[in-house]
């Protein structure tokens, strides 16, 4: 084999303005994520020119090495087990976004191939787009649908044989394959916080590709490049993100026949896909009686809107800032509130929302009174507004905030931030349109 000598792709990932567009690239909505040292995203702010400049030079001279990754587990849907993740330390999650980002770029074309049925980690393409094409593939006659779910597939993945045999040799030099080994083997350095029953969920962890790493998206689609396109040659009506998937189809029996495809297909990728006669991970479903969930969107066959399982967890993420086991200020608070607010709604503003504005507000108005009455702040009951019962935990007051002091908080209500998203959006439509008229 010809040896490459060519060090390009460590030159072009060792430039600061790169590191720096991988830095601003990273999902950064939780300012407290931290690795293992503690070091929290809004603490590598601080300095992070200095830190960026640092990280070059090392990777430049070759000296730059990965550190261990704080292990965390994430409950799974059924409550019962966890799913094991490896948080990096920042610095390393900008150098990985920075290789994986190259990474992306040159196996774009390749890719491609799968454009129109694969949404992630994609160029102008995502969550929005899978579920809106799920849509127009049950607008179209397909009212069935196969909910399919693969059996660890990160850890089932064989790392070495697609770095050897994918990747590796589609790469135009050598330069970062030292790299890309050290992050795809990090190793969990916090084992000993878990008890002996949960580190058992970390067996095994090193052999495939680790979740919680930006490459392992990019690789996940490279690895089924070649199931992709045998379910294509297929004609069916694939949407896959990452190692998730669901195929529409006309009928109960075209789905069961694309589930035994896609059951050989994987075979020869020495993956497997969970039983469909006893496992209700992998499920066939009528979508105009029973509706179905895919990526934290529900599709009932006339709308899509956030399933309610997401919503919980956004509930929940407001009512935990009442808890005040972090001390912050008022502004702090409110300020911590808009951000959860107005990511979530940005994140679904295609789906309807308007059947959790209610809901919502309601939940941001009792947790908004009860930081004001934790800091003495004083409110005449009589102006306040009661939460319903039904929106609110047994055994607790009622009282809230009304919307004229809910408009005081600078947070504003759901159903109004959802109509001026939907009209800036639709302004930039308009906008574009203009533009290529002329």
């Amino acid at each position: 084999m010809e040896t490459k000598t060519n060090k390009e792709l460590l030159k072009i990932i060792s430039k600061p303005e790169v590191l720096k567009d991988a830095w601003n690239k990273l999902v950064k909505f939780n300012k407290d994520s931290h690795g293992l040292s503690g070091e929290t995203i809004e603490k590598f702010c601080q300095n992070l020119d200095d830190k960026i400049l640092s990280i070059s030079k090392k990777l430049k001279t070759n000296s730059y090495n990965f550190s261990p990754t704080r292990g965390v587990l994430i409950t799974k849907k059924n409550k019962n087990s966890f799913r094991p993740l490896q948080i990096p330390e920042i610095s390393d999650r900008v150098v990985i976004k920075a290789i994986a980002i190259e990474l992306e770029n040159i196996f774009n074309p390749l890719l491609m191939q799968s454009n129109g049925y694969s949404f992630a980690y994609q160029k102008d393409t995502g969550v929005k787009d899978a579920m809106l094409k799920a849509k127009e593939y049950y607008n179209s006659g397909n009212k069935y649908v196969l909910e399919a779910d693969l059996v660890n597939f990160f850890g089932t993945v064989n790392k070495m044989e697609l770095l050897e045999t994918k990747i590796f040799p589609n790469l135009p030099d050598d330069s970062l394959n030292s790299l890309i080994k050290d992050a795809l083997n990090q190793k969990v350095g916090n084992l000993s916080d878990f008890d002996l029953e949960k580190q058992n969920y970390f067996d095994g962890i090193e052999n495939g590709i680790p979740q919680g790493n930006a490459l392992s998206p990019l690789f996940s689609n490279i690895y089924l490049l070649d199931f992709d396109q045998k379910i294509i040659s297929n004609n069916y009506n694939l949407i896959r993100y990452a190692d998730d998937f669901i195929i529409l189809a006309n009928t109960k029996r075209e789905c069961k026949e694309a589930y035994h495809k896609c059951e050989t297909y994987l075979k020869d990728l020495n993956l497997e896909i969970h039983s469909l006669e006893k496992n209700d991970k992998t499920k066939i479903t009528d979508i105009s009686k029973d509706g179905f969930t895919f990526l934290s969107v529900t599709f009932d066959g006339e709308f899509l809107y956030p399933s309610i399982d997401n919503f919980k967890k956004l509930e929940n993420k407001i009512w935990e800032l009442k808890e005040d086991k972090i001390k912050l200020n008022l502004l702090e608070f409110l300020k911590k509130i808009k951000n959860r607010h107005e990511g979530w709604i940005s994140a679904f503003i295609y789906t309807d929302l308007d059947r959790y504005s209610e809901e919502l507000d309601y939940i941001i108005n009792r947790v908004i009174y009860i930081k004001l009455e934790r800091i003495d702040w004083k409110l005449n009951e009589n102006r306040l507004d009661k939460i319903p019962k039904k929106y609110r935990p047994k055994s607790t007051s009622p009282y809230c905030l009304n919307e004229k002091q809910r408009s005081n908080s600078g947070i504003p209500l759901t159903s109004l931030l959802i109509t001026e998203k939907i009209e800036k959006i639709k302004a930039k439509e308009a906008l574009n349109n203009e533009k290529k008229i002329v």
